[in-house]
């Protein structure tokens, strides 16, 4: 491993803890094998919180049952090392179920039977069932009201139960789960993997989950009861069975994410490179489905490319947590205005979900911003197709923020909320209700904003996203290419962060930052820019937050109308002043022309 003193700096983009946490939560594998100082500071913070934390629950009586769920195959020569990490805990009231898959001998017994202890039990399965039925047959004859999962080429740090079980607790959660260390090989002399791999850990970040496998079982703990919610291991999948697993769990419970160093993975510990998992991997294809088959609705679409692709809702189990929240919203009515150039299909399709899923009042304001006269004049067959449905027409394309300044202009004196909306954008249900509920909790919310949920195989994926999963779905509401998270533990109950920044592609704003702001500065700024501007004004000069909300999902199909944008507007564009497209009421009510 190549020292970090010979790079030519020694930082990365992070310094603090908190820094490297906020760039985590986008990217679980920040920390890899090439170790800067920055690294070794925040592995030094995590080793630092771990003492803290083992201190505070040393004293606290150990009175749950912890059954240890460790599944194995023809891996006698390892396996003692796994179990030795489980006899090494500072938690000392739980139970290890070694679970034999069909092994080809009778090695694996004899290891675990060595070790004498009352508290381990030797299963083994009469034919293979892979490591999924594994684990399912030790939690069918475990006890304890907590379960932790070990894997035979894996060992935990000293602390690892301790730490989760009460961490787990304090929080009032239901399961929980820590950072995990990853090694390539293992050195039986020094008792240390052969070469360091990285640390992977990511704070909980559910839209994240959904495209990337970044919690392991080996660190996870929960309640035995959140089976029944939950289900157990699906024994069908070759692959992925932990990461499905997370995802169910995680669907009916959110998770305490503890930013310590509590278990090592060992890739190719064992001779035969892990016979329980076929080697190669298998398409994503079993994830996605069954992502899809636990919503409760679910669209296919095309994008402008020919690719198709299947829009779904978050999953049912999760909106069902959230009804009750959202039965107590008040009946209050939302403007929506959405720009347009040349696009009729995409904003039909757009129209088409806002109408599907919005339960709370609205109305929508198109301002077409100079579209062509074949275009318009299928834009105007919409108002009659949907209702509360109005058209605007600009006769010459000014682009983005001129057009929303337009359709504000229309909006802004009834003093309602208004969503700024793109054209190429698919609503799903409750998307409009859980913003909603942001502002209705957080009353210094100026804007709240959703999921941004790009195709699978989107090209900018890893500009926001760097270690996205290409083939499945990505929000990039959370970006590393912005560095945009500034509080990710804002709204713990609830999982809302705090934003520094969130482009306008969907924007639930109040209407006296609207007025304040004085709308989108136009003059300053092309499309790209002014909603930066929007939001650095909302939170220093009003004191306003940026919320994100995991809960409401909105797609962004990135058609048509922002490729021909592209080509059609310059770096620096100046447009022609129209009083009408360029200024709104500012707080005192009164219309101001914006400076060109």
């Amino acid at each position: 491993m190549t020292p970090y003193q010979t790079k030519t700096r020694l930082h990365k983009l992070y310094n603090t803890f908190d820094e490297y946490l906020r760039r985590a939560m986008i990217n679980p594998d920040t920390i890899g094998p090439e170790l800067w100082e920055s690294d070794l500071r925040v592995v030094a913070y995590m080793d630092n919180s771990k003492r803290k934390f083992a201190a505070d629950a040393s004293t606290a009586p150990q009175d749950a049952l912890v059954s240890v769920i460790m599944a194995t195959r023809n891996r006698a020569p390892i396996v003692a090392d796994a179990i030795l990490s489980v006899l090494m805990q500072s938690y000392e009231n739980w139970e290890l179920i070694v679970v034999d898959d069909a092994s080809d001998g009778h090695e694996t017994e004899i290891v675990v039977r060595q070790f004498g202890d009352s508290r381990i039990r030797y299963l083994r399965l009469a034919g293979r069932t892979g490591i999924g039925g594994a684990r399912n047959a030790g939690i069918e004859r475990s006890a304890g009201s907590l379960i932790a999962y070990l894997d035979d080429d894996d060992q935990w740090d000293p602390d690892c139960l301790l730490i989760l079980s009460s961490r787990m607790r304090l929080q009032g959660a239901r399961l929980a789960y820590g950072a995990l260390a990853m090694w390539e090989g293992f050195d039986p002399a020094a008792r240390l993997g052969a070469a360091f791999k990285g640390i992977r850990f990511a704070p909980f970040n559910r839209s994240l989950l959904e495209n990337t496998d970044y919690i392991s079982p080996t660190t996870l703990i929960h309640e035995r009861d959140l089976l029944n919610e939950a289900g157990r291991f699906d024994a069908s999948l070759k692959r992925h069975v932990g990461w499905d697993f997370a995802l169910r769990l995680t669907e009916v419970a959110a998770p305490v994410a503890i930013p310590c160093l509590l278990g090592h993975s060992f890739q190719g510990k064992a001779d035969d490179g892990g016979p329980t998992i076929p080697d190669g991997d298998s398409d994503l294809d079993e994830i996605r489905s069954r992502l899809a088959l636990r919503a409760d609705w679910a669209q296919p679409f095309t994008t402008s490319d020919g690719k198709s692709h299947l829009a779904v809702s978050t999953a049912g189990k999760a909106r069902e947590r959230r009804l009750e929240k959202l039965s107590g919203l008040p009946v209050e009515p939302v403007q929506i205005v959405i720009p347009n150039y040349e696009s009729a299909g995409e904003l039909e399709m757009c129209l088409r979900s806002i109408a599907e899923h919005t339960r709370t009042p609205y109305r929508i304001v198109i301002v077409d911003n100079g579209s062509s006269d074949e275009t318009y004049a299928e834009l105007e067959k919409l108002p009659g197709a949907f209702d509360n449905v109005r058209l605007i027409r600009e006769n010459s394309h000014s682009g983005f923020s001129y057009a929303v300044n337009r359709g504000l202009a229309e909006v802004i004196d009834r003093d309602e909320k208004i969503l700024i909306l793109n054209n190429d954008t698919l609503a799903t249900p409750d998307w409009l209700d859980e913003l909603r509920y942001v502002m209705f909790k957080h009353e210094d919310a100026g804007m709240a904003v959703p999921r941004q949920v790009l195709p699978a195989n989107s090209r900018i994926f890893r500009v926001h996203v760097p270690g996205a999963t290409g083939a499945l779905e990505c929000d990039i509401n959370l970006s590393i290419h912005h560095s945009n998270i500034l509080d990710p533990d804002f709204d713990r109950d609830d999982g809302l962060i705090e934003l520094t920044y969130a482009p306008l592609f969907c924007g639930l704003v109040r209407p006296e930052v609207i007025k304040a702001a004085n709308g989108l500065d136009s003059a300053n700024a092309p499309h790209y820019r002014s909603d930066w501007i929007l939001c650095d004004f909302m939170r220093r000069h009003l004191r306003q937050r940026i919320v994100y909300t995991p809960h409401s999902k909105v797609y962004h199909l990135q058609g048509v109308a922002t490729d021909r944008r592209r080509v059609s507007e310059g770096f620096l564009d100046q447009h022609p002043s129209r009083s009408a497209a360029s200024s709104v009421p500012d707080s005192t009510g009164q219309t101001q022309a914006k400076s060109q």
